[in-house]
């Protein structure tokens, strides 16, 4: 009869198609496992001038704070100031009423000292009272001098208050800048390091997910094998109506017929004759029909 054609994985090929057909026909379908879907980190980093208003209304305080203590401390200065220039000139004017009261009694005492010895209108009168006014005239320009020196003084300082205050408001605001640049640079910094987190833990996820995908699709795949391979098609076949498995067959029927085709005739006879595949899989009917085309 001669040789049997080598054709085992065109064969296993034509099983595999007849199986999906009496699978499909039978209800055995390709299972579906439930998705896990993992949950990604949602991170929108802040914009440089969201970070830049955050970081000034954390120092809003501190600024608030450092320019009330600077303008206060100005003016309890300016307030101790115009006390104590208060206080000088107060003590001018008593030193002065003082030395004049004194210069008043000590020209009475004379007058009186004069004319008890008859010299009213002598010389020696008359230095006298000179020298009295010399003395007075003197000490005078001295609590003038004396106090005015130090009120002076004070007025310079009150006049200072000013532009000292301007120059420590000035101060504190290149200090406050560079705190502010400071905070501005930490919090960019943390944006930074939350966005690296962000894409690590991404990346991560994705490929847990990937992982994930992959496997459900090859526990998928291996429990449809198995439904495949434990299927029966006697079983099965016998379970559907007599329309339902007579169109079962005659698709089987289609798939040998076209595949016995594809041979030579001796080569399709050997084939049929020699493998159960085309007893296993068709009624009687449609067997014998394909026996009459490749079998006699």
């Amino acid at each position: 009869m001669g040789m049997l054609p080598d054709n085992s994985e065109s064969r296993d090929k034509l099983k595999e198609e007849i199986k999906k057909l009496e699978a499909v026909r039978t209800g055995v379908e390709k299972p579906t496992l439930a998705e896990t879907k993992l949950k990604e980190l949602d991170y929108t980093p802040p914009t440089d001038e969201y970070l830049a208003e955050k970081a000034e209304t954390s120092l809003a305080d501190y600024k608030v704070r450092g320019e009330s203590d600077i303008r206060r401390a100005s003016e309890e200065n300016a307030q101790t100031l115009r006390t104590n220039k208060a206080e000088y000139e107060a003590a001018r004017v008593k030193a002065l009423e003082s030395l004049e009261k004194a210069y008043g009694n000590a020209a009475e005492r004379v007058d009186s000292d004069v004319i008890k010895r008859g010299l009213a209108r002598s010389s020696v009168a008359v230095n006298a009272k000179s020298g009295l006014a010399d003395d007075y005239a003197s000490r005078s320009a001295e609590i003038l001098g004396e106090y005015g020196s130090k009120i002076a003084d004070i007025d310079a300082e009150i006049n200072s208050v000013g532009s000292k205050l301007t120059a420590a408001l000035d101060d504190f605001n290149i200090a406050y800048a560079a705190k502010l640049a400071e905070k501005l640079d930490s919090l960019k910094a943390d944006r930074e390091k939350k966005s690296k987190e962000a894409v690590e833990f991404n990346n991560s996820v994705r490929e847990k997910q990937a992982k994930l995908d992959a496997d459900r699709l090859k526990t998928e795949s291996a429990l449809y094998s198995s439904a495949l391979s434990q299927y029966k098609t006697e079983t099965s076949l016998d379970s559907l109506t007599p329309e339902a498995r007579d169109a079962v067959y005659k698709s089987v029927f289609s798939k040998m017929d076209a595949y016995l085709g594809g041979m030579t005739e001796q080569q399709a006879k050997l084939e049929f004759l020699n493998h159960s595949l085309y007893r296993d899989h068709l009624s009687d009917y449609y067997y014998y029909k394909l026996y009459d085309k490749y079998g006699r």
